[in-house]
């Protein structure tokens, strides 16, 4: 894999997430968090670094793009809350695919999209 790749691709997950530490075996969704507006504009920063490629990926199977919070969304968040201590985590385990930073780089060197 070619490292300079993989640098970047983990110096924009940063600059979009917030987080300092972030590793190539991360997932956009279930490890780093980040979902409609932020996973859109990751892509957009990919694609204005790698190319418009990026926008044929399957990116539904592994994030959210869409924005916006749905009607339920507080009955959602005081459900998770008050069922916290019996699930042993408040958020529900993501209902995506993991997409890692390690395979981005991948399917960027090799010009097309690989399955993970």
């Amino acid at each position: 894999m070619n490292l300079a790749t993989l640098d970047r691709v983990i110096e924009l997950a940063r600059e979009q997430s917030g987080l300092r530490r972030i590793s190539s075996d991360m997932a956009i969704d279930q490890d780093i968090r980040m979902s409609g507006g932020d996973a859109t504009d990751f892509a957009e920063a990919l694609a204005a670094e790698f190319g418009e490629g990026v926008w044929r990926w399957p990116w539904q199977r592994f994030a959210e793009l869409n924005e916006g919070l749905g009607i339920f969304v507080l009955l959602a968040l005081l459900w998770y809350l008050l069922t916290w201590p019996i699930r042993g985590r408040f958020l529900p385990p993501s209902k995506f695919e993991r997409l890692e930073l390690g395979h981005i780089a991948r399917v960027i060197n090799a010009g097309h999209w690989i399955e993970p």
